[in-house]
């Protein structure tokens, strides 16, 4: 049995899991190889739905973690978490429409879907990851000490000035990746909708 601490860790691993098999059942509908498309999808919803079971024990369990994060971090981190948390809610319905339309041979109208679903699906399994590791590994001044003090301390040592710099680009890698994301959906759906002749 995995213990109760571990699950926010392997539930990151589920959502991770399910966009690589989302981007590789791309890559392989792109390539017309349809069985291999076809077993990444499936995958792709078995870890997805293994994710929810998993999360909703773990909090049924567990109960709520607060962010402990301040300063400007942490309005970015709820609004990542509230765009997150609505494209959850509102991904499942889009999921299971388009499987629905794939398991009815009606490949047309589930492409149509699929141009949708795909890429809000994929930035709810990537910015779960994000969540995690903010939530559960971005240390705030109070869970570690030593962090606060390299950071805050007066003084200007270059391990001081590297910590920093360190720092800031891991918070802004780590922020930016959404923002890339929600670019590419944007230029998903603007091809999708206005598709080459």
């Amino acid at each position: 049995m995995i213990p109760l601490h571990a699950l926010p860790t392997v539930n990151a691993s589920l959502n991770a899991t399910s966009a690589c098999l989302l981007l590789a059942g791309y890559g392989f509908i792109r390539a017309k190889r349809i069985g291999a498309h076809t077993g990444c999808m499936l995958l792709a919803c078995l870890t997805s739905t293994l994710f929810l079971a998993s999360y909703l024990y773990y909090h049924a369990q567990a109960g709520v973690t607060r962010f402990a994060g301040e300063g400007w971090i942490r309005p970015a981190y709820f609004l990542l978490l509230l765009s997150h948390t609505v494209l959850a809610v509102v991904i499942v319905p889009l999921v299971l429409r388009t499987l629905w339309l794939a398991f009815q041979r009606r490949f047309e109208a589930h492409e149509r879907w699929a141009r949708v679903t795909l890429p809000l699906w994929l930035y709810v399994s990537v910015t779960g990851v994000l969540v995690y590791l903010l939530l559960y590994h971005m240390p705030s001044a109070e869970a570690c000490p030593m962090c606060s003090e390299a950071l805050f301390a007066p003084g200007e040592g270059a391990a001081r000035a590297g910590l920093v710099k360190g720092y800031a680009v891991s918070v802004a890698v780590l922020l930016g990746i959404p923002l890339l994301l929600i670019g590419g959906i944007a230029a998903m759906v603007v091809r999708a909708a206005h598709p080459k002749k």
